[in-house]
């Protein structure tokens, strides 16, 4: 089936005509607050790109992304770069070398303050500048990741074209460190009151935050414990059936009729349920130890969809959701060089286009959440000695120091087993975490690399099966293609232990490889004309994991479906504007308040009292938590419903409405975990006592009108919190449109 489904999508691919003059005819971006995050000191002029794009993005407009806007121009060494008027900067040079040199030296201009603590929190150093606070992350930065003799070992593993382009990039960052020494009143405010010189920059600083980024964009570090705590305080029964492997209803981006992709070839559902039996025997002998922290420093969420129109013209828009700060996680930017036009965002500190097109191409990024790591339980045989296979090894360890401003420095003892970095210890067990990017975290940014001169759909295909990052892509191009690819290395686990829970350690539950390019879920140009995905299961035959994204728990009620409803309405009459469009709604509603539509009108029918009266708020409302009135206080309805969800949720077990867990910070009306949980496990008479439950919560009816809700921006640094309010929408965002 696997082999017939990629050959179909090929035999798409070709059999569709190459227009004769095919080009990215409209594009559109907006990055909210700005592009710059530099803090001028106290006395200069405010810096104008720090929050200019905010009115754009409260009023859904977008910029022109088109190449080559006008605007001021700067000459650095042999490359030109010229700010649009919204400083986003467009490097052109005559070869790599001097373009990304250019690179280098732009993003320092913008993002310096940014750069200097992405590496130290990428390398273990934070503390040694903002206190005992940062120990922690620093701790889990050197144990989890690699020395800077290993960063630069998988360096020089890159293809050399690509090495040299990070040593270009740092000679850039270097250029402008030696404009501020000579002249100091260009330097960041921040660095001013840190009294803080930067040390020059390396390639192996860019290689460190690469790294980072290959790991943490796309998944995390797994949930075993948390899921083994529910195991043991809600009992077997109960928690298989609150976190099953396999969610009825759950809502794929591949549509079933272009194919079916299993996770794990081969296993059986007896399989499983063996599997289920072994780990919670296994288990029980064991002696779990304390929760401990990971790294997630750039995860969130993100939506895209894609859209064949007629005319071989196809659109998509996109919106990777990080969250939002001053300054952005992303940094706009746009290059130009003999074999390579480009533009879009990228983290500051990677030489390359992270998401967004070029001539003949544009994709969008949205993390995969697919389960890529495991924790194993490592029988100690001593302090760093363990066993596996039947033999006692040796750990590899050493001793790391960690400055901690105004304090001592602190010595830690970090250590390695054949499955990776010891994170814990309990009672005779080392408790370490195998990662399926170990050591191949860089291989992310080869493919990345040549997705960014890809011309077509078929060739980004090509080079995203060589990333190994779990990110979904989803890729239109000038011939009216579009594609998605669930790429990365997924290993395949062994068929009779339980995925969700931590595994032995001795050598009965290795994984038994990784799936191939073409088991990995992908689609291109499937019949319905549309792909749409908002982190939702790639596709039909996909299970939980150990449930990295709880979320998706909640089947059919996934936001994911909500969107796929705008986004086949949109694709029956497509134009940019309408695909534009999506986002409006998309942004701006409660899913679930929409997809529940004709439950709740029941339930209406059939409540009386006070909990008819939440029902009714909730029914007559639409779902718009945008719309406000001359006050600038939204619809009751907005109470009710978030009220609705928070005593339903208090009607769960305690234990698993905190293991499920709420909506992220990205998606405050969405459904968590829990709220799915809530509305499946409760029947008709428990909807009615929450609804009961909220109407006493809230009070009188005539109060039910709330301000607006604000997003909460971070700041990362000295730049003033600016006001947003609260969308459930993409921290940069672009919409394209490309076709002859």
């Amino acid at each position: 089936m696997l082999r017939r489904v990629a050959i179909a999508a090929t035999a798409a691919l070709l059999a569709v005509p190459v227009a004769a003059s095919a080009r990215v005819i409209q594009a559109e971006t907006v990055l909210p607050p700005g592009q710059s995050g530099h803090v001028p000191q106290q006395g200069q002029s405010p810096n104008p790109h720090l929050d200019d794009q905010l009115s754009l993005f409260e009023s859904f407009s977008f910029k022109p992304a088109t190449f080559d806007r006008p605007g001021t121009t700067e000459t650095v060494a042999a490359a030109t770069i010229t700010r649009d008027a919204y400083g986003v900067p467009n490097v052109r040079a005559g070869n790599d070398r001097d373009l990304w040199r250019g690179v280098g030296y732009a993003m320092a201009q913008d993002r310096l303050v940014q750069l200097e603590l992405f590496r130290r929190g990428t390398q273990g150093t934070l503390a040694a500048v903002l206190g005992e606070s940062r120990l922690e992350s620093d701790i889990v930065a050197r144990r989890d990741y690699y020395t800077r003799s290993e960063l630069r070992r998988q360096l020089r593993a890159l293809p050399a074209a690509l090495r040299a382009r990070f040593d270009a990039y740092a000679a850039g960052i270097n250029l402008w460190l030696d404009k501020l020494k000579a002249d100091p009143s260009l330097r960041p405010n921040e660095l001013v009151l840190l009294n803080l010189e930067m040390a020059p920059w390396r390639a192996v600083d860019s290689a460190a935050i690469g790294v980072q980024l290959a790991r943490t964009i796309p998944s995390d570090d797994g949930r075993e414990l948390e899921n083994w705590e529910a195991l043991r305080k809600l009992g077997p029964r109960r928690f298989n059936r609150l976190l099953p492997l396999r969610t009825p209803g759950q809502v794929a981006t591949i549509p079933a009729s272009e194919g079916r992709f299993p996770s794990n070839p081969g296993r059986t559902r007896k399989d499983e349920r063996i599997g289920y039996q072994r780990s919670r025997a296994y288990l029980k002998r064991l002696r779990a130890p304390r929760a401990t922290a990971s790294a997630a420093l750039f995860r969130g969420g993100s939506n895209a969809w894609a859209v064949r129109g007629p005319g071989n013209h196809a659109y998509l828009f996109h919106g990777p959701q990080l969250g939002f700060q001053v300054p952005e996680q992303l940094a706009e930017l746009e290059v130009h060089r003999p074999g390579l036009d480009a533009g879009g965002v990228t983290v500051p500190g990677l030489p390359l286009v992270g998401i967004g097109r070029n001539d003949r191409i544009a994709w969008g990024l949205t993390s995969g959440l697919t389960d890529d790591d495991d924790l194993y339980a490592d029988r100690l045989a001593g302090k760093e000695r363990y066993r596996f296979r039947g033999k006692v090894r040796k750990m590899r360890c050493r001793t790391a120091t960690f400055e901690v401003a105004g304090q001592r420095a602190v010595k830690r003892r970090l250590c390695r087993t054949v499955h990776g970095p010891v994170q814990a210890r309990s009672r005779g067990t080392a408790w370490t975490r195998r990662y399926a990017t170990w050591q191949r975290e860089m291989d992310t940014l080869v493919g990345l690399a040549e997705l960014n001169e890809a011309d077509s759909v078929q060739q980004a295909g090509r080079a995203l099966s060589k990333v190994s990052w779990n990110e979904n892509t989803m890729v239109a191009d000038d011939q009216g293609n579009i594609g998605w690819w669930h790429p990365g290395r997924l290993p395949i686990r062994p068929k009779r232990w339980d995925e969700r829970l931590p595994l032995p350690g001795t050598g009965q539950a290795e994984w038994r490889g990784f799936l191939r390019p073409s088991q990995r879920p992908h689609v291109v140009n499937p019949d319905q004309g549309w792909l749409a995905n908002w982190n939702n299961v790639p596709s039909a035959g996909w299970t939980a994991g150990d449930a990295p994204s709880p979320e998706r728990t909640t089947g059919p009620l996934h936001r994911a479906n909500y969107l796929n409803r705008l986004v086949a309405q949109a694709a029956a009459n497509p134009s940019f504007d309408a695909v534009k469009a999506v986002d409006r709604a998309a942004g701006t509603h409660a899913q679930q308040r929409v997809l529940l539509d004709d439950a709740l009108r029941s339930a209406a029918a059939g409540a009386t009292g006070p909990a008819k009266t939440v029902y009714d708020a909730i029914v007559a409302w639409d779902g718009s938590y945008d719309t406000t009135d001359a006050a600038g206080t939204v619809d009751p309805g907005v109470a009710a419903w978030e009220a609705l969800k928070d005593e339903a949720v208090k009607l769960l077990p305690r234990a698993a409405a905190r293991w499920l867990g709420g909506p992220g910070n990205s998606h405050a009306f969405d459904f968590g975990g829990a709220d799915g949980a809530a509305f499946r496990e409760l029947t008709d008479a428990g909807l009615a006592r929450a609804a009961a439950n909220a109407a006493a919560a809230l009070g009188d009816p005539s109060t039910w009108r709330k301000p607006r809700r604000m997003y909460d921006v971070s700041v990362l640094g000295v730049a003033p919190k600016p006001a947003l309010k609260f969308y459930d929408r993409g921290t940069w965002q672009q919409a394209v449109e490309l076709g002859p």
